[in-house]
């Protein structure tokens, strides 16, 4: 090698020489001031500790490919200057050929138009992702100055952040900032990202919830900054808090419910007993008088006899109909498979008589399965086709029609609307929602019989089923009950 020391020594590019295994034996003086290094920092140590350990490997086979006189080769890679920093260089090396010592030179490698040209369209790509973005993506040197931000905190100007002395810590609550220092500290002491929740105290005094993600630059192995990604979870803790505060709601009207309950409950067997009891008293002691005296009282002593069993007898249908109003509201529901065609040959049955009377005609047509109550959907019907009944037009015999069809929704059926149908008197559309209030009656006892509960029954049970019930009508046109019920019954939550 003595014919190449003067070029060895005098080149300004630096150069190293290395033995069969990639370890410095020798290098050139351009080391210092190119990459900082001296002598002593080369010397005996492999020469891939230069570079990056993703490219370390490479470097090996790439030496190990080297034949001895062959050609010169090159590899563009990047070598570790002494202050951590890695930079861009283009490595020739040739093997002797007796030897087999490998010469190498390094030449710190400048970017031309073209990868200056591509690094900027990389940039530009990359500002476009980070400006698109929903978070927050702030960057800071070491003594947490905000050096970019990819968006306006609301309230902050830009310009009162980047460049300005611990403006990574200015929009965190007064309280939260000496947690972020640790954080901040800690990051940059030891490389690692760290994963938090914040809160962040804006200038009008209110508060935002943020998670966050603090993680360092590096250059090398040395780390020059920290990245924040943040996220504003405001809404999203708002709605959590909003949703919790319902559901608390929801178990004290839960609890408040079930303690009326118990307490219609009691009602009801008050109503089945002590009410009942005096009432009987007095129909029974009625009967007596009827049976054993009637001969001996005046007309008028019979007429004040006949008032008070009448009166006594609608006392009963009250109660009774008051009762079975507080059961649908008590009584737990049994939804079961429910064909509503053989519930409805149920009621005509029970009807047989009435429907005779009048000379009423019931037609049905094909009826779906449904999940509901049984006892419920035969009190549905039961009802609808009373009122039909009952409240017909002089000289016109009852007609009621029931159809059914199945509406579907996102490409399956899920609920039934049903109608029923009828050419009674109608009702007025004033009425159409007063008719279905408890004890809501439009005509005196004289003219139709009835405790005004029916319709009311109607609307508890199709609301207990998920569903509605609704009329259109007019007067002497007739009325449509138009009731909607799920095919399927949704499973009540339980809340603790």
């Amino acid at each position: 090698m003595s014919y190449h020391e003067p070029i060895f020594a005098m080149s300004l590019d630096p150069a190293v020489l290395l033995d069969s295994q990639g370890v410095v034996t020798r290098v050139n003086d351009s080391w210092q001031p190119t990459f900082g290094h001296s002598a002593e920092d080369l010397v005996g140590k492999p020469f891939m500790g230069l570079l990056p350990p993703q490219e370390a490997e490479h470097l090996e086979r790439w030496l190990g490919d080297l034949a001895p006189g062959g050609a010169p080769r090159d590899l563009h890679t990047r070598l570790r200057a002494r202050n951590g920093e890695y930079r861009l260089t283009h490595l020739r090396a040739v093997r002797a050929a007796e030897s087999g010592v490998i010469c190498l030179i390094a030449r710190e490698r400048w970017l031309d138009e073209g990868e200056r040209d591509h690094l900027r369209r990389i940039g530009h790509r990359w500002d476009a992702l980070v400006h698109c973005l929903p978070d927050f993506v702030v960057t800071s040197d070491l003594e947490g100055v905000v050096l970019t931000i990819n968006r306006e905190v609301p309230g902050i100007p830009t310009d009162q952040l980047v460049g300005r002395p611990e403006s990574m810590f200015t929009p965190i609550a007064p309280e939260e900032r000496p947690a972020l220092r640790q954080r901040f500290a800690h990051v940059v002491r030891t490389g690692e990202t760290l994963t938090y929740e914040t809160q962040v105290l804006y200038p009008d005094n209110t508060y935002g919830t943020f998670e966050s993600r603090l993680g360092p630059i590096f250059d090398g192995t040395r780390v020059t900054g920290t990245v924040l990604v943040t996220r504003d979870l405001t809404r999203q803790r708002q709605a959590e808090e909003a949703r919790r505060t319902a559901e608390l709601q929801i178990r004290e009207y839960t609890i408040q419910l079930e303690r009326s309950n118990r307490e219609l409950e009691r009602f009801a067997s008050v109503a089945s007993h002590d009410l009942q009891e005096p009432l009987r008293k007095i129909q029974a002691f009625g009967d007596r008088l009827r049976q054993k005296y009637e001969e001996l009282l005046p007309e008028a002593g019979r007429d004040y006899v006949n008032r008070m069993q009448e009166a006594a007898k609608r006392m009963q249908d009250l109660i009774n109909d008051l009762l079975m109003f507080s059961r649908l509201t008590t009584k737990e529901q049994r939804p079961a498979p429910v064909n509503l065609n053989k519930i409805l040959t149920a009621v005509l049955s029970d009807l047989e008589v009435r429907i005779e009377e009048n000379e009423a005609k019931v037609e049905a047509a094909g009826l779906p399965m449904i999940e509901a109550d049984p006892m419920h959907m035969r009190q549905l019907f039961q009802n609808l086709i009373s009122n039909a009944i009952k409240f017909r037009r002089p000289d016109h015999p009852p007609v009621v029609k029931i159809t059914a069809e199945e509406l579907p929704a996102r490409g399956r059926a899920t609920t039934m609307l049903m109608r029923v149908c009828d050419n009674g008197i109608g009702i007025d559309a004033k009425y159409h929602e007063r008719i279905f209030g408890i004890f809501e009656r439009l005509h005196s006892r004289g003219k139709y019989e009835g405790t005004g509960v029916g319709l009311a029954v109607c609307r508890k049970i199709c609301e207990q089923h998920g569903g509605s019930i609704r009329v259109e009508s007019n007067p002497g046109e007739g009325s449509t009950f138009i009731v909607e019920l799920p095919l399927r019954q949704e499973r009540k939550h339980q809340y603790p």
